[in-house]
């Protein structure tokens, strides 16, 4: 487990499955916020431990595997820290896979979709936190809305996004950086189509001016527990459909 910066702040436990999706633009938010990171790596050989240790929130990134998939070795400890922070009312982020699980935790059937979901998708949203976008979606998977629920916008192939109490769940990637996005072309087999590729890329031209101010916007809104105080009976726009840049 890897902490950076102070422990006296105030720390978010980050569970990291892939060495290649870290947390990215969380790292400078939380730095901001006087945050400590503490990383639990999966992909380089940490395990997650037994007992929720003390935090202000959880972190629960993307990763390649399955949230449905039960064989995954590690699967079953960490829908376990999941339920006991939903337990405890310890606010949980989950993004891509991390928000399936969330999702998978809270009772919302996680399927395949028919086909991946990569690419730039704008979201409607009626929460001032939840900027437009476009945001990066890298995903092959999709979870129904869990029960009891808000969902708190609407585009793209599935849910995504979603408050349940103090929890956040999300199908896109806030945290992604253009590097990181490069890795995931080049670790990508078979490769993407070029003009997929090529889309990805030019995408950052439009997003980067201010992706990580909306991600920073993203994740202050679900600490402060601004998401939490959605109302069950409100719902977001219509539903725009996916618009890969």
């Amino acid at each position: 487990m890897a902490d950076h910066g102070g422990a006296d702040h105030g720390r978010l436990l980050v569970i990291e499955h892939e060495l290649d999706a870290p947390a990215g633009l969380l790292d400078p938010w939380a730095r901001a916020r006087g945050l400590v990171l503490s990383t639990i790596r999966l992909g380089g050989g940490d395990r997650l431990p037994a007992r929720l240790p003390d935090c202000a929130g959880v972190v629960v990134l993307g990763s390649e595997q399955t949230a449905f998939d039960d064989t995954v070795p590690w699967l079953g400890d960490e829908l376990s820290l999941v339920g006991q922070a939903l337990a405890g009312g310890v606010p949980l982020l989950g993004v891509c896979f991390g928000g399936q699980v969330l999702a998978r935790a809270l009772g919302a059937r996680v399927y395949r979709l028919p086909e991946p979901e990569i690419g730039w998708v704008r979201l409607a949203s009626p929460h001032p936190g939840l900027a437009a976008g476009p945001w990066l979606e890298w995903h092959r998977d999709g979870f129904d809305l869990p029960p009891d629920a808000r969902e708190l916008a609407t585009g793209g192939a599935s849910v995504q996004a979603f408050a349940a109490g103090p929890h956040l769940g999300l199908q896109f990637h806030p945290e992604a950086t253009e590097p990181i996005t490069q890795g995931w072309l080049r670790a990508t087999q078979p490769p993407l189509a070029p003009d997929q590729a090529g889309a990805l890329r030019e995408g950052w031209q439009e997003a980067g001016g201010r992706t990580a101010a909306d991600a920073a916007a993203l994740f202050s809104a679900w600490l402060d527990g601004e998401f939490a105080a959605v109302r069950p009976g409100t719902a977001p726009p219509g539903r725009t459909g996916a618009s890969a840049q």
